[in-house]
């Protein structure tokens, strides 16, 4: 009774102390969950060049960001579309003050006619051509509102773009329904629908599961209740401690409070296991202090080696990834506080005693024959499983040399994502809506011609325009009237660069009002704006350097000319250039940390790195195949590595304790071998199925990334766990050296070797 006694004496305090806190956890719950918010460009640090060039370009030219609106029918002749940009531009009544949701608004009309009417006064082809894939589409009818965001938008991108569906009901013969909307300033707006607005229903799905199968499992609805309590706790613990740490929290790292649900239940199964398997030789309370004092190791264990692969994730640059690996970890090792001190005192206070429970369950009876099965005939066959898994391991590392990586629009919703539609079809019928920001700084501009520094914009733009991948671009020199050649000889050709030199330095302010042109410590930055189309999947990396070697080439006799390249593409690439690296650092770095916990575990250092291999192989199967089939790694997938490696080493650690256990009586490796079977062989199949099946339930997600996570893992713990039943045996029949009995493991707290005996 001693061994239990602080769950009597502290029970009733301990079950109030956490009812107590609840509410304050439920209150940091709520505020994580209502400042949910995504913003792809926000992924990586200020300290990378790519940020830092694109918060210098905002700073002198203003967001890149844009919002195109359409609708069928939406041609230079139609009114609705010069109502529509007039409705969008004007203020909104926000709690009594005035808000300017959009900063800018230019529509194709308006951008046609100020390019054939005076001062410019082009021909009306010309005009057509400089505005397509722009503004115009290629029939040169079907046009659009151009619309961007304000600083106060910045602020609430959500009510700017409900502000641009609201004002179509402002126009006669047009509703929000006939709107296609698309553009950055949409993006994450999008993401935060996809993610948060399937969330809750996914919860409840995922709760449904996760009941079912303990429910089938146990038998039992107080034990069923006390587990999930425990789980429900401990996810919304992990969204209590983002938000009181001041972390916002973003559609990735709602996966680490579902994670930690998962788990909690899956540690909760483990130690109520225990505890069912001491009531057939204890009375219930004395069954709760066995239990703990068995689970006790194994749980710390599996927490701590969790743990560190979710910590692992910290070494990427991605704040997402970086952020979602911290706060799992931090979650999880919480989880196991509440876990080892909450579950025994309920388990204790409300005791769990039905009479199913005090013999073996029709389940475990049923697996009695396989376990005696794999037992008998695993030492026979120790060698070729250790064989084909080292070739499995092999083949797999060759695919994982394949992978490659994607950070673009369309990996983060499905392919009939409405977002995903509206962007095909305006690119399709009026232009691209991905940005590349070129912006050429011209050294002592005072030393060039008006016109000539205009000739040097328009040839520079011209090469961007002839890269492949680029769709469309405009700069000044879109908005300037007809460039005379150079070289053009006579007295009617110097009177006419004299009137377009004129004509272009009296506009000089209009294009610094346009934000195509800035003057800084007497530099001239002239802005070139290009567009890639998002649904071309275009190698960045590629169109990078290809972008770069045009403008070289044009600027090879302006060596006064410097150009500087920024936008969403540029830092895309990074995003996708450091996911790879994050994912071989992140994965090698918990390889590295769960092999010394393992060696230190099984007291040799070539039985604790072969035993890694049933735990990396699931994780090396799937990215090899995803490396052979061409599969891209993005975000969702990118998380599974890590993390899967750190949950997959729960199981083996709980079938290595009761090995060890094993051994340390007397038993034969083989004797071992079966008593780490009939211990926890179950658990692990229950546990297993409660994390996969529970995580699948997310795989409905309409936001991709958290339904790849979801896939992903469900395949990888079920892959591990056939690796931890097959593989993890043989090698510790393989390598494991047997060591002399003892009779001092129970009294360490490592449990009762003979409990079934």
């Amino acid at each position: 009774m001693s061994q239990s006694s602080w769950q009597d004496r502290f029970g009733w305090f301990i079950l109030v102390f956490f009812l107590a806190i609840t509410p304050i956890v439920m209150i940091g719950t709520k505020g994580a969950w209502d400042g949910i918010k995504n913003r792809v460009e926000d992924w990586l640090p200020e300290t990378f060049e790519e940020t830092q060039r694109l918060i210098w370009f905002y700073e002198r030219f203003g967001t890149d960001e844009l919002l195109m609106v359409s609708w069928k029918g939406c041609t230079l002749e139609d009114p609705r579309v010069a109502q529509y940009a007039q409705a969008i531009a004007a203020a909104d009544e926000v709690e009594g003050e005035e808000v300017v949701w959009f900063g800018e608004v230019v529509t194709g009309p308006e951008a046609l006619n100020s390019l054939t009417s005076e001062p410019l006064e082009l021909p009306k082809n010309l005009a057509l051509e400089r505005l397509e894939h722009w503004l115009i589409g290629e029939n040169g009818d079907q046009t659009c509102v151009v619309a961007v965001v304000s600083a106060q938008g910045e602020e609430d991108r959500a009510a700017a773009i409900e502000y641009a569906y609201e004002a179509a009901d402002r126009v006669e013969g047009l509703s929000r329904d006939d709107l296609i909307i698309a553009g950055t300033t949409l993006d994450g707006v999008a993401i935060d629908k996809a993610s948060k607005g399937s969330l809750a229903a996914l919860n409840l799905g995922s709760f449904g599961v996760c009941i079912l199968i303990m429910a089938i499992s146990f038998r039992s609805a107080r034990a069923t209740i006390i587990v999930f309590v425990l789980a429900i706790f401990c996810e919304q613990l992990s969204m209590a401690i983002m938000y009181y740490s001041g972390q916002q929290m973003d559609s990735v790292l709602t996966l680490a409070s579902n994670l930690t649900y998962v788990l909690s239940i899956s540690s909760g199964v483990h130690l109520m296991n225990y505890y069912r398997e001491s009531l057939a030789e204890r009375s219930a309370k004395e069954s709760v202090g066995w239990a703990l004092r068995s689970a006790l190791v194994p749980c710390l264990l599996s927490a701590g080696t969790t743990a560190v692969g979710m910590m692992s994730l910290t070494v990427s640059q991605i704040r997402p990834v970086t952020n979602f690996g911290f706060y799992a970890a931090v979650s999880i090792l919480s989880a196991a506080v509440v876990l080892l001190i909450w579950m025994p005192a309920a388990m204790y206070k409300f005791p769990i005693d039905p009479e199913t429970w005090h013999h073996k369950s029709k389940s475990a009876s049923r697996l009695q024959p396989i376990w005696e099965m794999l037992s008998r005939n695993m030492n026979s066959a120790k060698w070729p499983i250790f064989g084909v898994s080292l070739v499995a391991l092999s083949v797999s590392l060759l695919g994982v040399q394949k992978i490659s990586t994607s950070a673009q629009l369309h990996d983060l919703f499905w392919a009939d994502a409405p977002i995903l539609q509206d962007y095909d079809w305006l690119e399709e019928n009026v232009g691209p809506l991905i940005p590349i920001e070129v912006v050429l700084r011209i050294d002592q501009p005072e030393g060039i011609q008006t016109d000539e520094r205009f000739r040097i914009i328009d040839h520079v733009q011209q090469s961007i325009e002839g890269v492949d991948g680029i769709s469309a671009t405009m700069s000044a020199a879109t908005f300037a009237p007809v460039i005379p050649p150079k070289d053009e000889k006579g007295f009617r050709a110097v009177m006419r660069r004299a009137s377009i030199r004129k004509i272009l330095e009296g506009r000089l302010p209009r294009y610094v009002d346009m934000n195509y042109l800035r003057i800084e410590d007497g530099d001239e930055l002239w802005r070139i704006s290009a567009r890639v189309r998002a649904a071309d999947r275009l190698n960045y990396g590629a169109l990078m350097e290809r972008l770069r070697a045009g403008v070289d080439q044009s600027l090879k006799d302006y060596p006064s000319v410097q150009p500087i390249y920024s936008g969403s593409v540029p830092l895309i690439f990074k995003a996708q250039s450091e996911m790879l690296g994050d994912l071989i650092k992140s994965f090698g770095l918990a390889f590295v940390m769960i092999a010394i916990i393992m060696m230190i575990l099984l007291r040799n250092v070539v039985t604790g790195l072969f035993s890694m291999i049933p735990n990396v192989l699931p994780t090396l199967l799937a990215f090899g195949t995803m490396g052979y089939l061409g599969v891209q790694v993005e975000i969702g997938s990118l998380l599974t590595a890590s993390a899967a490696l750190g949950i997959a080493v729960d199981d083996s650690l709980h079938f290595i304790s009761w090995f060890n256990k094993g051994l340390r009586a007397g038993k034969s490796k083989v004797e071992a071998t079966r008593l780490a079977y009939d211990h926890c062989g179950l658990a692990m199949i229950q546990t297993s199925l409660i994390c996969s099946l529970g995580l699948l339930v997310f795989a409905l997600s309409p936001f991709t990334p958290v339904s790849r996570f979801a896939f992903l893992m469900c395949g990888l713990l079920l892959t591990a766990l056939l690796c931890d039943l097959l593989i993890l045996p043989a090698i510790l029949l393989c390598f494991t050296k047997k060591p002399k009995p003892t009779t001092e493991s129970s009294e360490a707290g490592l449990g009762d070797v003979h409990a079934e005996e």
